[in-house]
């Protein structure tokens, strides 16, 4: 069976007798020694670091006091508790000592049985708070530990979006607003020129952080193995496409099933027809048209189980030129804030689209942001915030 080392208490004092006493007194506990205050400085401040100072106040050189000021005011030993031994009990010799930094006080001639107390009392706090100290320092390395992988994951999920050099071969004016709550987003977009046509997605996964990343890794990679390998298009095909693997992926014989799934918008442009295709579950899109914004929905259930579901619809618009499309989660239009500190909504949310549209698409984006920090304040961002925005030019 482990047996704990004995506690250390360094018992300072320049009596010989006294000493004896009380290595006496205390013999269960690991008794260090110093005849002066420089030797305690020396002994706390190494290697053999005591848990408890019983300091003699009057000694010649340096007295008590000063070598207390000196443990409390040295990192190294300023958690090590001090018990004065005196034989002066007048309030101010008590003041001036707990005033330096002492716990307690022993006076002489001792009392065994209270010194013994005494001595155990405080060794039990310095245990206790040494025990949460290194508890403490755990957690603070298990998260350190769990910080770095989320960023770690955070530079994966980062490289799997469309970097803006690629963006740019693709649209000319655009803006994408990307802010994920926590480190890692269930939010995603895909921008990719599928059968010469263009294709924008905006997907927002169930939750937020480590699960909603995840989900949003899975259903990317299920989206641009249907676009890039089968060859699909179609928006509304994709989604049904898309329910489907996840579905089957999630409710494998054998695993735990999940009902997780996601909201997403899926825009397809054809520039040889002038046409736009969407279909959508539970995201609409926005077309901004010659001063008018109007609200394309799609349909009301999401990609995954759904007790009702059926096929996803796909919405077929003329474009012309200089109309302006948006896709987006729900996490800027849900966000807290303003002098009421309510949800902004999707009606205050419409009129700055609108209000902004006219500009330049950077302009535009630029305008957004500074917005929604206006609008949220000393609030913190309850969601994943994705916006993209697109100008089309015939």
């Amino acid at each position: 069976m482990f047996t704990p080392d004995p506690q250390k208490v360094l018992i300072v004092e320049d009596s010989p007798t006294n000493i004896l006493v009380l290595c006496d007194c205390l013999s269960e506990y690991n008794c260090l020694v110093a005849n002066s205050g420089e030797e305690a400085l020396k002994i706390a401040r190494g290697d053999n670091k005591p848990d408890l100072v019983l300091l003699d106040i009057i000694m010649e050189g340096m007295n008590g006091y000063d070598v207390c000021t000196l443990l409390k005011t040295d990192s190294s030993t300023s958690d090590i508790p001090v018990i004065f031994i005196t034989g002066e009990t007048d309030p101010q010799s008590l003041v001036k000592g707990f005033g330096v930094g002492a716990v307690d006080f022993i006076t002489k001639p001792f009392n065994f049985d209270e010194l013994k107390v005494r001595v155990s009392t405080q060794l039990k706090y310095k245990k206790s708070l040494d025990d949460n100290t290194r508890y403490l320092k755990s957690i603070e390395d298990i998260y350190d530990t769990i910080t770095d992988s989320m960023y770690y994951a955070q530079r994966i999920q980062n490289a799997t979006l469309p970097h803006k050099t690629f963006l740019d071969t693709l649209m000319e004016d655009y803006f994408v607003i990307y802010k994920p709550r926590d480190i890692v987003s269930g939010d995603f977009y895909i921008v990719n020129k599928v059968n010469n046509k263009l294709l924008l997605v905006a997907a927002d996964c169930t939750g937020h952080g480590v699960p909603g990343a995840l989900m949003s890794m899975m259903s990317m990679a299920f989206i641009k193995e249907i676009i890039n390998v089968e060859k699909i298009s179609d928006p509304d095909i994709i989604l049904n496409q898309l329910r489907e693997t996840i579905i089957s992926t999630f409710s494998s014989p054998g695993s735990d099933e999940i009902s997780d799934g996601l909201d997403a918008s899926l825009v397809l442009i054809n520039d040889k027809d002038n046409t736009l295709k969407y279909a959508g579950a539970n995201l609409p899109i926005y077309l901004v048209r010659n001063n008018e914004l109007i609200e394309i929905k799609g349909n009301r259930m999401p990609v995954g189980s759904y007790p009702r579901q059926s096929p996803f619809t796909c919405h077929t618009i003329n474009l012309q030129n200089n109309d302006c499309i948006y896709l987006f989660s729900d996490g800027y239009a849900d966000q807290f804030g303003g002098a009421n500190n309510r949800k902004m909504m999707h009606g205050l949310y419409k009129s700055k689209i609108l209000e902004f549209s006219k500009l330049p698409m950077q302009d535009q984006k630029e305008k957004l942001q500074y917005f929604f920090n206006q609008w949220i304040g000393y609030n913190e961002q309850v969601d994943d915030i994705l916006l993209m925005g697109y100008r089309y030019n015939c």
